[in-house]
């Protein structure tokens, strides 16, 4: 039977994160009753004020669990390591054994549904593989964080193959309100005159908008379809990075500059060398620069057509309500008139 939101305690992973903490307060709104698991209570405060209950606890910590689950019949995890540098154990300790340590004490707990928050890098940047379904097949291909969110899915999928009612999300590229990766950096980077095109702008963004993400999300928590089964979460068709990007630059009033794919590469690799000496991260690296070249694609047609996601802000008017925000919270001047 499909799970009714307003009768269920659910937990959040990941709460005072950027998507964590849209669904809770989401959730919220919904009438369900939600628990949010994080390191630092002094970072939960706004979801506390929401209506948000939050849990001290920790993924890797195992015993921290179980009080937290205590209760719950629905979680979403979404806690991850998602920062650009890091060992290999410490990524794995958090991405691949903190999503075991979950879904072990989720079902011990007798949770009802686990919605486990993965990611379209689990496909890989095939460069040039258009509407990639989820049939693809997920596998390492040497980039430390992608590679680490195989494991954590094979992780569920184990779960799921024990008993554990599993759901796979997989949001590609999400932007919006304060999102920090595709909003507030490129946002800085654009600011500061330190933003370039790939080749023109012609390669592909995979965009999805975070108010359609966390739709896409309650759905995979309700519709009975969802359950053991992979959902790309993507707003559909790619968009060039220069009409991407543009949108912010028009925001800012620039006009965007190019460099060809070789001379960033370079760049970047420089980048790397200096930050590495100087013990900071790069503002720009080759990942980041192979990743402005990828020209593949998800699909979404699966989500649309079995659990009846549609996506519901398109590009336009997402960079409208995104711009909105930005000058209403203080990243960009208020508008003339205003």
């Amino acid at each position: 039977m499909p799970l009714d939101l307003a009768r269920q305690t659910i937990l959040i992973t990941g709460a005072s994160g950027y998507i964590g903490s849209g669904l809770a307060q989401r959730l919220v709104q919904e009438g369900a009753t939600v628990r949010g698991l994080v390191r630092n209570p002094s970072r939960a405060e706004e979801l506390a004020a929401a209506g948000v209950e939050i849990a001290r606890g920790d993924v890797t910590d195992p015993a921290s669990l179980a009080a937290a689950l205590d209760g719950c019949t629905l979680v979403y995890h979404g806690a991850a390591w998602v920062g650009e540098r890091g060992s290999r154990d410490a990524v794995w300790a958090v991405n691949v054994e903190g999503t075991r340590h979950l879904a072990l004490a989720a079902q011990t707990a007798g949770v009802r549904r686990f919605v486990h928050l993965s990611s379209c890098a689990v496909y890989g940047s095939p460069q040039h593989v258009f509407e990639i379904d989820e049939g693809y097949p997920a596998r390492a291909r040497g980039d430390l964080y992608a590679d680490s969110k195989v494991a954590a899915e094979e992780a569920v999928w184990a779960a799921g193959q024990a008993g554990l009612p599993v759901v796979v999300a997989r949001p590609s590229q999400v932007y919006g309100l304060g999102s920090p990766q595709f909003t507030l950096r490129p946002l800085a980077a654009i600011q500061a005159g330190k933003l370039r095109l790939i080749d023109g702008g012609k390669h592909l963004c995979k965009p999805v908008y975070i108010d359609n993400l966390v739709d896409g999300l309650l759905l995979c928590a309700t519709h009975d379809a969802a359950l053991g089964e992979a959902w790309n979460l993507t707003d559909g068709a790619p968009v060039p990075w220069r009409e991407f990007f543009g949108a912010y630059a028009a925001m800012v009033g620039v006009k965007l500059k190019s460099a060809p794919y070789a001379l960033a590469y370079l760049a970047g690799l420089g980048n790397e060398v200096i930050a590495a000496l100087q013990g900071r991260k790069p503002g720009l690296s080759r990942a980041t620069v192979q990743a402005l070249r990828s020209r593949n694609s998800y699909s979404n047609h699966k989500a649309r057509a079995r659990l009846g996601w549609v996506p519901g802000v398109d590009l336009a008017e997402g960079m409208r309500r995104t711009e909105v925000w930005l000058r209403e919270n203080g990243y960009l001047p208020p508008a003339v008139g205003k």
